[in-house]
């Protein structure tokens, strides 16, 4: 059981990525405006972007720059809780 969680724990770990940088905005979507932080990580050297849009019921992540795909995702997520 020790070693599982130690070798869990070093996945965990290679897998992390830091923030570079945010920056805040909004995103328009039937009608309403919602919070959006469009964040800029870095991963084993490569940068790249994802943006989190403060919807309901809860936060859903989506591509940085496809607005198609931030829809996606919060239709996906207000269906799951439907």
């Amino acid at each position: 059981m020790k070693r599982t969680l130690i070798v869990l724990m070093a996945l965990a770990l290679a897998g992390c990525e830091d923030v570079v940088s945010e920056q805040e905005g909004s995103f328009l979507y039937d009608g309403e405006t919602y919070r959006a932080v469009t964040r800029q990580y870095v991963r084993n050297g490569s940068t790249f972007e994802r943006r989190v849009i403060y919807s309901r019921p809860q936060p859903v992540t989506c591509s940085a720059t496809d607005d198609l795909d931030c829809i996606g995702a919060m239709r996906s997520e207000w269906l799951d809780v439907r």
